[in-house]
């Protein structure tokens, strides 16, 4: 039967031994740059040359996350240096979002084994196999699909996959999440997520305050065999801000069941509730979930109540008198426990154990008011966090091996040392012929063995002594570390790589080129007018744009009619637009998963016969339409990204047109060049893609397209659109984009078109923006304040 590798998260050094001590086959890590943990404490580069050998010499892997967009000045300058020492040292594969980034690589770095995160968004098996086509080897599968989904990745690639089985879930698709940058300038993109979705929100007009995008961590014991059936191969625990403790609890505890299912099958294979109960008192967000293994979505994924730590319940109130308290326990307590009071500022630690059934008496503040037969929950389990510490963290990771020792008068004392197929022999000093006693064999074996802190312990030793013999037990010492070091030495020397002075040639050489490059963008002289396009997702949109005859293009959202392939009203739309002299273009689905990918190749005829385009946002789209050879136009939207002048090359190939990123500034735009490329100067924004869906999660679902509105603690209205033929959610930012007080960087920008996006306005609003659009950048009119609430996005403050 496969292996199954147990995949664990390491933000800390401490956190990386403790997941290797616990069983893990691989740990994956972040370097101090371009890691989607910008927060955790990632690795020096000293700690991550350790950590490659470390890893190495317990025979498990190292995986670093470069799973962040990198702008043209990092790609440029930074990336080669930051990874070079670590491809030398041996580093196992760099998991990778960016495509600008992982064609630099496989540039550069030829034999680094490259992993998609799921920052990649890879949905189904046309995105896998456009990514095994790049040369990737391994794909981090999407957190929202369903088991058989996974299953068609395993069996129609030759990737390795990758899926989540326990940690944190995100509300939105990875990767396709704008929120924190664009509500508080923290990328999720550039590893800095504020966790917006964490926060509470009012769902409706007469909705309560509850943590509706908040979604409780997933657990998959339970579905270790199917898991498994269905040809995972990387089980990854997410948890690289987590302590290490936790990291070693639920990596043991994966390596445990994984394990059992490998060795007795699904028929022996049965997860004790105590394991599951340890897993929850380590840490659950009000219990656990499957994930979407087996759900497509829904309110029992979501933690409604709390975004964090809800720990197990410990104890049940009798009676509150003034401020003393007493409850009985509900299950043993442990000094040093924590117990969480209702309104979870205060918290009691447990001063005494206290048995099951046992009553227990403690002080609140005055204003605490607790009913009776309330339970309390316990959010810290010492008894829990210290046997971990002594099970796992006492012990020494070490390697059995084997020696010889031969010892001969007047001769150099030969150690000979062998760790599974690696030997090695080393010399020492010369023996002597004894004055007095000889050295005893039992002696010399005993003192052998004292390998002490070195990463090996002797299976077994044969000591050789050819006659009597002596030799200083310093002697002895100093042989056994030039051996031991000189096994180390060789294990690891085995997964070093050699530079090249070639690609070191190459790269200087195209830094002058692109040095040139980038001044002289700064100098070029402002282009010809830009086409100006409009998107369009409701249809009371189309008719002012229909009207306003400097729009040229026009992009309809493929959930604006029922069945667009198929709507008779989406035909008398296009013949409406066409004959007002307009190009008719597709917006083909944020998600583009196997439901979608069906109707759409039912349909397909419908697609290339009605539109003159398409707009695509995701690598399943591009590669469904080159799977049927569509030979019309292609346009990246701003969801496929280019921050780098790599990224666009590496699209150009696949696409014809390209839209420039949202969240770089006009300066890094300038850097990375726009010509040639689509800018978006109006619009709400799509901030999040989810798979869950707040209708369904507050009201039940509707089984019909619409928006509802969600309130934050601001009072900022979002609107969110559930697409039900698509089956996700899109949050859409408070305020639109509004960029016309920028036209005159936008001239220096020289963007080939520019896109007015209408999402949320009815007629009479996309009119007012339609003029007041012609006015500045037709009529070059100059306009005051603007009347409403709006942003210029990420346009002037960029990103960190």
């Amino acid at each position: 039967m496969k292996r199954i590798e147990i995949l664990a998260p390491a933000g800390s050094y401490e956190s990386l031994e403790a997941a290797v001590l616990a069983g893990a086959d691989a740990v994956y890590v972040g370097g101090n740059k371009f890691g989607a943990r910008a927060f955790a404490n990632n690795f020096s580069e000293e700690q991550m040359l350790e950590a490659i050998d470390f890893v190495h010499l317990h025979d498990r892997k190292i995986y670093m996350t470069v799973n962040t967009l990198l702008k043209e000045k990092e790609i440029e300058n930074e990336l080669y240096q930051y990874i070079e020492p670590y491809y030398r040292q041996g580093l196992d594969a760099v998991i990778v979002q960016d495509l600008g980034v992982l064609s630099f690589l496989r540039q550069h770095f030829p034999n680094l084994p490259i992993h998609a995160s799921t920052q990649m968004t890879v949905t189904n098996v046309l995105g896998a196999k456009f990514l095994e086509e790049q040369g990737v080897e391994r794909v981090v599968t999407s957190r929202e699909l369903q088991l058989e989904e996974v299953r068609a990745i395993t069996e129609q690639t030759n990737l390795e996959v990758e899926s989540f089985v326990h940690g944190a879930l995100c509300y939105c698709y990875s990767g396709q999440c704008l929120y924190s940058s664009m509500i508080g300038g923290r990328s999720g993109n550039r590893g800095q997520c504020a966790q917006p979705c964490r926060l509470p929100y009012k769902v409706g007009k007469s909705g309560k305050e509850s943590y509706v995008l908040s979604l409780k961590d997933i657990c998959t014991l339970d579905y270790i065999p199917e898991l498994c059936e269905a040809g995972i191969y990387s089980f990854k625990i997410e948890g690289r801000m987590k302590k290490p403790e936790y990291v070693a609890a639920v990596t043991a505890m994966y390596r445990k069941y994984a394990d059992l299912y490998l060795t007795q099958g699904k028929k022996g294979f049965a997860v004790s509730r105590k394991d599951k109960e340890m897993l929850m008192d380590i840490y659950n967000r009000g219990g656990f979930h499957g994930g979407y293994y087996h759900t497509r979505n829904g309110r029992e994924m979501i933690s409604l109540s709390r975004p964090n730590h809800a720990g197990v319940e410990a104890v049940k109130v009798l009676k509150q008198q003034g401020k003393q308290v007493t409850a009985k326990a509900l299950r043993p307590l442990e000094k040093g426990d924590v117990l969480e009071m209702p309104d979870k500022k205060e918290t009691y630690t447990v001063g005494q154990a206290v048995a099951e059934g046992q009553k227990i008496s403690f002080v609140t503040h005055k204003h605490q008011r607790i009913s009776d037969g309330m339970s309390l929950y316990r959010t810290r389990n010492e008894k829990l966090l210290s046997q971990i510490k002594n099970d796992i963290f006492r012990e020494k990771v070490q390697e059995k091996i084997k020696g010889n020792l031969i010892l001969s008068p007047g001769k150099s004392a030969i150690l000979q040392l062998q760790w599974k197929q690696i030997a090695v022999e080393v010399e020492g000093a010369v023996a002597e012929i004894p004055q007095n006693s000889p050295l005893d064999v039992a002696r010399i074996e005993k003192q052998m063995k004292k390998t002490g802190n070195t990463p090996f312990q002797f299976e077994e030793i044969q000591v050789c002594v050819k006659e009597d013999v002596f030799l200083p037990m310093q002697q002895l010492n100093e042989l056994r570390r030039k051996g031991l070091e000189a096994l180390e030495a060789k294990i690891v020397s085995q997964y070093r790589r050699s530079g090249s002075e070639e690609v070191e040639k190459e790269k200087r050489g195209r830094e002058a080129k692109i040095l040139d490059t980038g001044r002289s963008l700064h100098l070029q002289p402002e282009a010809a007018t830009a086409e100006m396009y409009a998107y369009a997702e409701q249809g009371c949109q189309l008719e002012p744009i229909a009207e306003a005859s400097w729009i040229s293009r026009v992009y309809i959202d493929c959930n604006m009619f029922p069945g667009i392939l198929q709507s008779a009203k989406m035909n008398e739309a296009i013949s409406f637009l066409h004959e007002k002299g307009k190009t008719v273009f597709l917006a083909m689905p944020h998600i583009f998963r196997d439901r979608t990918r069906k109707r759409y190749e039912k349909n397909y005829r419908q697609l290339e016969e009605q539109f003159d385009g398409v707009l695509v946002r995701n690598m399943e789209s591009v590669q469904f339409l080159r799977e049927h050879s569509y030979e019309k136009t292609i346009v990246a939207d701003h969801h496929i990204y280019q921050f780098n002048h790599y990224a666009k090359e590496f699209w150009k190939k696949y696409v014809s047109e390209l839209s420039a990123p949202l969240e770089l500034n006009c300066h890094e735009l300038s850097e990375l060049g726009c010509e040639g490329m689509e800018l978006l100067i109006y619009g709400y924004l799509p901030m999040m893609v989810s798979a869950q869906c707040v209708q369904k999660t507050t009201a039940g679902c509707a089984h019909q397209t619409g928006f509802l509105t969600m309130k934050d603690r601001c009072q900022k209205s979002f609107q969110v659109k559930n697409c039900c033929e698509e089956c996700y959610n899109i949050i859409y930012n408070t305020a639109p984009v509004v960029l016309i007080d920028q036209k005159r960087e936008i001239e220096r920008l020289a963007p080939a078109a520019l896109r007015l996006a209408f999402t949320l306005e009815d007629e009479q609003r996309t009119r007012q923006m339609l003029a007041l659009y012609q006015e500045v950048f037709l009529n070059k009119a100059e306009i005051g304040e603007l009347p409403f609430e709006f942003t210029r996005g990420h346009f002037k403050r960029g990103i960190k």
